[in-house]
């Protein structure tokens, strides 16, 4: 049946899928003769018996004494793969992460592979995040507090490789943070990648920190398309004798694809003629994103490495679109408004032999859409996944994250309501096992959360609309010719109500929608503004309700994200003649509303 399962304990397939190629045995300084993969019994644990139930796997091998079990479980439709997971278990079971069961039937594969306690592997976190011109918010936060807390969280992730873009002369200030109190067996080793004479107007860009021993720092490369200032990396030797290469990058920022194709998003949403083709959207990619990938991909990294086949891993900021995110299977996914985008820049990796490790571990990129760009500025209609770590050889992805909001520690600090996170990037880390001598994972295992805003638009909230031209709308400040109150009901989506400007009203501001009668009110959706630039988008308020115009009550006090997605109130059936939105925080210290639309009940 549609959504169903394979049934329980059914035996799985004879394929590791999901993991990368197994290391040979002539690579391994000890004489070793690879396990060979064997099917597991599982069962599948749903909380229904159809499309949309959650499930998981909870997966059986054969414990042996000093034995480690390695599972490799996918959850796939055909070629679609819609949940993976590497579990290490010693005790011979293993649950998978939650999956939602997709429309499609679905199969399982559970294979369990029996490996010596010590040849588990070493296991690595990684972490690759673009600092925001050194962690000084391009230059805004000038006390250097942002810097201190951004150092703080670093800590807190504690990676044991870390790939940073954007070191703008803040490279020393992190190492000596990072090492401060540290025993001499923990302490990172810092390389700034980005040789002087390619620096930019900020100073340095590229740099990679680990705890691993840096047995090599690659010589400069350069040549039409590249420099040092768009890639770099080391030889950093394991502590089993073995090496891996790492390489920090990042490529061209102009005429990305993050504009255009949320205003594309948005045009199909909304059935309005496309500005651009999706053959256009693609060809953003191609300003000199895919010359730069060529020359990282198909010249610097073969004069690093020539044909040693060691795992090789680069994070950094690629200022491209992920091409796995965009496939038919995810046409229909949040935000991807029926578009199938087949990115060039990101392919070229897959091809070269690399795994994008976060959609590796997160294969449903409906659920789990990775956004990166920007924790600052806000998510748009389209997810914008920018930021990247990838894995080539013998690696196993066990885990992968999106981090974008300060520590609790530093949240309601003064920095956090301005910005959310410590730079305008989301950071990713993901946890790998490089496969050969080690116990294997020695800490709990990252992982994201899904973004439970499931279908590529909100349902429309119960009731009837109340029609456009039966509400008129008032505010306590607006821009007069370019952002009246009228303009949040005309029905109108691409028109915004926006707050005075450049002189900016301290909040709270008041938003007043006069219902032209008592109605019972079902919920009201509150539209933000559909425009890339998301200044007065509302994060704080509380909705409230009144019948004369005058005396007004509270409803629900409301705290929305940084997205263009629409915000609805369930109002519970309330009687009011008059919606009201106290404004306490908008992005900017502004406000804006493309559309607040209230419903009746039938």
């Amino acid at each position: 049946m549609r959504g169903s399962a394979v049934p329980p304990l059914a035996a799985a397939v004879l394929a590791l899928t999901g993991l990368l190629a197994p290391v040979s045995a002539a690579a391994d300084p000890i004489a070793y003769r690879p396990p060979v993969p064997r099917p597991a019994a599982y069962q599948l644990d749903c909380d229904g018996d159809g499309p949309g139930s959650t499930c998981t796997v909870l997966a059986t091998g054969r414990p042996s004494p000093g034995h480690v079990e390695e599972f490799a479980i996918t959850v796939r439709s055909g070629e679609q793969v819609w949940a993976r997971d590497t579990l290490y278990s010693r005790d011979g079971h293993a649950r998978s992460r939650p999956f939602v069961l997709p429309e499609q039937d679905v199969t399982v594969r559970a294979l369990v592979t029996s490996l010596p306690e010590r040849r588990a592997g070493t296991p690595l976190r990684l972490m690759s995040w673009n600092l925001f011109v050194g962690g000084t918010i391009n230059g805004q936060e000038k006390t250097g507090e942002n810097l201190r807390q951004m150092i703080e969280y670093l800590n807190d992730v504690d990676p044991d490789v870390l790939f940073v873009i954007e070191g703008y002369g803040s490279g020393q200030k992190i190492l000596d943070g990072l090492n401060a109190g540290r025993p001499a067996d923990d302490r990172f080793t810092g390389v700034r990648l980005t040789r002087p004479e390619d620096y930019s107007a900020n100073g340095d860009n590229l740099w990679l920190y680990t705890k691993l021993k840096v047995e090599k720092v690659y010589p400069r490369y350069a040549d039409a398309d590249i420099s040092s200032f768009n890639l770099g990396g080391a030889r950093l030797g394991l502590p089993d004798g073995r090496h891996v290469h790492a390489f920090s990058m990042w490529t061209w920022h102009e005429i990305s694809a993050n504009w255009d194709v949320h205003e594309a998003a948005v045009q199909n949403l909304y059935g309005r003629p496309r500005t651009k083709t999706d053959a256009q959207l693609l060809d953003d990619d191609r300003f000199r994103r895919v010359a730069m990938g060529r020359a990282i991909l198909d010249k610097a990294l073969p004069s690093f490495i020539g044909d040693d086949d060691a795992p090789v891993l680069m994070g950094g900021d690629l200022n491209a679109w992920p091409y796995l995110d965009w496939t038919e299977q995810f046409r229909n996914a949040r935000g991807h408004a029926g578009m199938v985008l087949p990115w060039p820049l990101t392919k070229m990796y897959a091809d070269a032999g690399f795994v994008d490790t976060f959609r590796h571990a997160n294969p449903d990129a409906g659920r789990y859409p990775g956004r990166t760009w920007s924790s600052l500025s806000g998510y748009r209609s389209a997810p914008a996944r920018i930021d990247y770590i990838f894995a080539r050889g013998a690696v196993r992805v066990l885990g992968s994250r999106i981090d974008d909001r300060r520590l609790p520690a530093h949240q309601g600090s003064a920095l956090d309501q301005t910005y959310p996170f410590y730079s305008d990037h989301s950071s990713v880390v993901t946890d790998v096992v490089i496969r050969g001598n080690g116990t294997g994972p020695d800490r709990p295992v990252v992982s994201e959360e899904p973004e439970h805003a499931p279908g590529v638009w909100p349902a429309t909230p119960a009731g009837t609309r109340i029609p456009p031209a039966e509400l008129s709308a008032t505010a306590t400040t607006f821009k007069p010719g370019a952002g009246e109150p009228s303009r949040a009901v005309d029905g109108d989506v691409t028109t915004d109500y926006h707050s005075d400007h450049p002189e900016i009203a301290p909040q709270p501001h008041f938003v007043t929608v006069d219902l032209g009668r008592v109605r019972k009110l079902s919920a009201v959706r509150f539209q933000p503004k559909l425009g890339y630039d998301m200044n007065g988008t509302v994060l704080k308020g509380v909705v409230q309700v009144s019948d004369d115009g005058t005396t007004f009550r509270d409803v629900e006090r409301v705290e929305w994200p940084r997205m263009t997605a629409p915000n609805d109130v369930d109002m519970k059936g309330v009687p009011a003649r008059y919606v009201r939105l106290r404004v306490d925080y908008g992005m900017g210290g502004a406000s804006s509303l493309a559309e607040i639309i209230p419903y009746e009940k039938s």
